[in-house]
């Protein structure tokens, strides 16, 4: 099992110094380099064979979500909804999950809350804290919801794009120059915008 980072970081570095990428045609683009690394280093399969012997209590589990969720904000691990996705999977399969979405919202509403708590504070380390458990509690959420995560954010961004082009050509009819305007008339032109969506 590969946890420490310095390994992990030496293991990388001969792998890549070690790949002729022009000889080896599976690796000739970053993407497919990037994927072969995650998939030969960052694997969750190989860990599961060693989890299933560990008896873990829901304290122990909550402690190294937050922990892993704490790497995720501080950009020691980028957010990616495929490693979400392992992660929910893998305290689903210790049935650490909650019993239905209305108990699940409830985790999401809370989270809301500490977030607004943070910003209120205007604590910087810990809004981005909060920020993450929300993402998380709200691909939890979509996951026992069996919702598509990835999909929904396309929605809401082909959705804003949309309006928000409308938007713009509002403005550009009604000669206002939405970056010298005020809050409340890019409030108006928005709803205006959204009438025709």
């Amino acid at each position: 099992m590969r946890t420490n980072k310095n390994n992990l970081l030496h293991n990388i570095v001969e792998l890549l110094t070690n790949i002729d990428i022009k000889k080896n045609k599976d690796l000739a683009n970053k993407n497919a380099l990037l994927e072969y690394i995650k998939d030969e280093f960052l694997n969750l399969d190989e860990y599961k064979a060693l989890l299933n012997g560990i008896k873990l209590s829901k304290e122990d589990i909550l402690e190294i979500l937050y922990q892993l969720l704490t790497l995720v904000n501080n950009g020691t691990i980028k957010y990616n909804t495929q490693e979400t996705e392992q992660l929910i999977k893998l305290a689903n399969n210790y049935e650490f999950t909650w019993p239905n979405s209305n108990s699940c919202f409830k985790k999401v509403e809370e989270e809301f809350i500490e977030l607004k708590n943070a910003i209120k504070d205007d604590d910087q380390k810990n809004i981005k804290e909060e920020i993450g458990d929300l993402l998380f509690s709200l691909h939890c959420y979509t996951n026992i919801n069996k919702f598509d995560y990835n999909q929904i954010l396309n929605d809401a961004n082909e959705k804003f794009e949309k309006r928000f082009t409308k938007l713009l050509e509002i403005a550009k009819f009604k000669n206002i120059n939405l970056a010298k305007c005020s809050s409340d008339k890019k409030e108006e032109l928005w709803k205006e915008a959204k009438k025709f969506m």
